[in-house]
């Protein structure tokens, strides 16, 4: 029975120190500031964007490299090449049969 007990309270701070290990992580992302307004916009890891350069427009899931630099789809893109950025709300509505 003690066994059993000292079993479920091993088992109970596990959970409990995983779970807050998860909850006081840090997410990588891109903080976007306006000069005018100053409002700050986060983009993070897996967001569907869409980002303009000079030359090219591309759109696909963000993935952060380091501080110079983007992925998307496999493309490396710097972030001081990069002119627009926007985020693509996706809104997911299940077909009904």
């Amino acid at each position: 029975m003690v066994l059993r007990k000292s079993i479920v309270s091993t088992l109970c701070i596990l959970t409990f120190s995983f779970s807050l290990s998860k909850l006081y992580s840090q997410k990588l992302h891109l903080e976007l500031k306006s000069i005018v307004t100053n409002k700050v916009r986060k983009i993070y890891k897996n967001d569907l964007v869409v980002v303009h350069t000079e030359y090219k427009k591309y759109k696909g899931l963000i993935k952060i490299i380091d501080k110079q630099s983007i992925s998307l789809n496999g493309r490396k893109i710097k972030i001081d090449d990069i002119i627009k950025i926007k985020k693509i709300k996706v809104d997911f509505k299940p077909d009904k049969k």
